[in-house]
């Protein structure tokens, strides 16, 4: 008995019936083996990383090494790229399969493509499973080295290597768009008697746009002047080629802008489309077609549509970069499948385009008529321009617009009304609008996905998972279709250009997605150049945590000088301690004796500092004492801690301030330092009043010194 193990238990049934009774087909269920996920588990020295397996996949790997006991050989079938090469990789790994794994790979759940690929088994692509270990420990690294540093702005905030680079195109563009000042100009338009519209143009057809009100005016007046004169038509035939077929990131930038589905949506559907043996692997940036598909396609425009069937097949070719052994995005079949709801729209796009890319062009006729009035330097131009469909082919199955969606339909496309050169044409109506220059359009998410593609951040199989961890952090959020960053999204791009400026920058994240290819064909070691860039990256996170320690030591003084509002506007925490160590501002932690001060980059650093004794939440029975909190002006309450009776605010837990019991019949003042209450401590020469914003103020001052009667200052 042969075993085949797959990723996703969906394809079971339907291989299994493909291959016979003399295989097995089971399912690791997505990752069973990675990184935990609240530990570095990364040796900074070495690289190399540890794996655990899921708790929740005990059961899976249990079952997966019984079935593996019982095979004569195992068929490792995971997905056909890197992160299903590493999936076999961890498989053969952890059922210590040794010469017995095999790899198959199949782009499409087809009788055919699975049989072929059973005929022709090939050993594990390390290569491959080392650049996508390089990525596992290149991102885990920089998200759990990074995101401590701004926990001050809020829990469960995160930074990363790909996510980064993405938020700061948005907030890029949002300042862009807030700098941005409007200037005024007039477009100018007249209507001939024939129909025909014409826009204001220079001598040579380019649209001319008014800037001043008073040269708008004039023109406006010469254009009501009739007859205007046709000075020149040209008309020229053209082809315009289909588009090629679809990859990740077209299908998601094409799915977005005419079915209104998000990137993660998108993928999800294509998932099951592909499970479902309806579409090819969903996962390419290749844009190849298999000959038997390109025989497939070619048989069906035959059938159907004879006429728009080219003598030879259409060539595409893929970006720099794209593994050609992929195929491109494709149907298995041309036969329409029902399917409903959003998966049989998305795969009728599939299918209109598929077939669509091996049409012949388009033969289009593009007429361009330039109008005159006046003479010499008076005259003025207008232009018309117009876009007649001869022959549409490909565009009998597709609408010709912006996958983007950042643009319409092609404004061109009328059918001008026939004129000659000399003819002359009498004026029936002129327009004249004034209009306003726009700001640079904010992304869709169609718009960003071809945006991080055309830059080169991260691959197509990461833009929807990088766009839905910038929704889930709340870093970004939609406005009337488009994404708009959050002040919180604004904040953290503005931490990372301050202390890690090289993260927001695509040329950085792109230059990491070159070196990942070429580990992937066998060109670098993963561990050595990982060695090699953490030399480069530690004093850089080691400067971020000194400049963002600083940025927010100045928040918590102008918290001290009074100015609190400001700095919880600036949402951070003006009272967490700074790590005298490293300067990173510290976060709360909890261990086995309770809360305390951690340095949110351990185990790099591992500084602590204690918590002062904790206020229980204001319980019935608490007494006001006459003391006034220092840090936000409340009642402070008594109550009783595991260290005996002490100051709590009664703000507690936004005010977390507590001050000695022996207060209570005093009014202690701020440090005239920094602000912070002085509290009694005790030293190797006795007692003495220390500031509590120790360590960062060391004030002090003798017990004799007179504690100030009355409000505090």
């Amino acid at each position: 008995m042969n075993l085949v193990i797959v990723e996703s238990p969906n394809k079971c049934g339907k291989i299994a019936d493909y291959l016979g009774p003399n295989y097995r087909v089971v399912a690791t269920v997505g990752h069973f083996r990675d990184l935990p996920e609240k530990d570095l588990s990364v040796d900074i020295d070495t690289m190399q990383p540890t794996y655990v397996i899921d708790p929740k996949k005990r059961d899976v790997v249990k079952r997966l090494k019984a079935e593996a006991k019982k095979a004569d050989q195992v068929l490792l079938a995971t997905d056909p790229d890197r992160e299903g090469e590493a999936i076999g990789w961890h498989v053969a790994q952890v059922l210590k399969l040794g010469k017995r794994a095999q790899r198959i790979v199949f782009h499409e759940i087809t009788k055919a493509a699975v049989a072929a690929a059973v005929k022709a088994p090939v050993p594990i692509d390390q290569d491959l499973v080392d650049a996508q270990q390089a990525r596992r420990v290149l991102d885990r690294i920089v998200g759990y080295q990074v995101s401590p540093l701004l926990q001050p702005l809020g829990k469960g905030l995160s930074a990363g290597r790909v996510q980064t680079a993405t938020l700061h195109l948005v907030c890029a563009r949002e300042r862009e768009r807030l700098d941005f000042r409007p200037e005024p100009y007039w477009v100018l338009r007249v209507t001939y008697e024939n129909g025909l519209t014409a826009e204001l143009a220079d001598e040579s057809g380019k649209p001319r746009k008014v800037k001043e009100a008073s040269e708008a005016a004039s023109a406006h007046e010469r254009a009501r002047i009739s007859p205007h004169r046709v000075v020149s038509v040209e008309r020229q035939e053209v082809e315009k080629k289909p588009p090629a077929p679809f990859t990740t990131s077209t299908l998601q930038q094409a799915a977005s802008a005419r079915l209104g589905l998000d990137p993660a949506r998108t993928m999800q559907l294509a998932q099951a489309l592909f499970e479902g043996g309806h579409i090819t692997y969903h996962r390419s940036d290749s844009v190849a077609l298999s000959d038997d598909a390109v025989r497939m396609a070619r048989q069906y425009l035959k059938a159907h549509m004879p006429d728009s069937v080219p003598e030879k097949p259409p060539k595409y070719r893929s970006k720099a970069g794209a593994q050609e052994a992929h195929e491109a995005i494709r149907t298995t079949t041309l036969e329409p499948v029902q399917l409903a709801g959003d998966e049989g729209s998305l795969y009728e796009l599939i299918r209109t385009r598929f077939l669509a890319c091996q049409c012949k062009p388009a033969r289009l006729a593009r007429t361009v008529v330039v109008t005159a009035v006046g003479d010499g330097e008076e005259q003025l131009f207008f232009v018309a321009r117009g876009t007649e469909v001869l022959q549409p082919h490909w565009l009998y199955l597709e609408k010709d617009q912006d996958d983007a969606g950042e643009g319409e339909d092609d404004p061109e496309r009328q059918v001008l009304p026939a004129v000659e050169p000399e003819q002359l044409l009498e004026v029936t109506g002129t327009d004249l609008k004034e209009k306003h220059t726009q700001p640079p359009a904010r992304f869709t998410e169609a718009g960003l996905v071809k945006e991080m593609e055309k830059l080169g951040i991260g691959r197509p199989s990461t833009y929807a998972a990088t766009i839905a961890t910038l929704y889930k952090r709340a870093y970004i959020e939609r406005e009337k279709k488009a994404l708009a960053p959050t002040p919180l999204g604004m904040k953290v791009d503005e931490l990372m250009l301050a202390g890690l400026q090289s993260l927001t920058s695509h040329e950085y994240t792109a230059e990491m997605e070159a070196v990942l290819d070429e580990i992937a064909s066998g060109k670098r070691r993963w561990d050595a150049w990982l060695k090699e860039w953490y030399a480069k990256f530690r004093p850089q996170l080691a400067a971020a945590a000194r400049t963002w320690g600083e940025m927010i030591a100045e928040v918590r003084r102008q918290a001290a000088a009074g100015d609190e509002a400001a700095a919880r506007a600036a949402g951070l925490d003006p009272y967490a301690p700074v790590c005298p160590e490293c300067g990173t501002p510290m976060r709360r932690r909890k261990g086995k004796s309770g809360e305390f001060w951690g340095c949110p980059r351990f185990p790099e650093c591992r500084q602590t500092l204690p918590i002062a004794a904790q206020a229980p939440a204001r319980k019935k029975g608490d007494e006001a004492s006459d003391i006034t909190c220092p840090a936000c002006g409340r009642v402070m309450v008594e109550r009783k801690g595991t260290s005996g009776k002490f100051l709590g605010c009664s703000g507690y837990p936004e005010c977390r301030e507590t001050a000695p019991i022996e207060l209570t019949k005093k009014r202690y003042r701020k440090c005239p330092e920094c602000g912070m209450p002085l509290k009694k401590r005790k030293g190797r020469s006795g007692e003495f009043w220390g500031c509590t914003g120790f360590p960062n103020c060391r004030h002090t001052e003798e017990v004799k010194a007179r504690i100030r009667q009355g409000p505090s200052s």
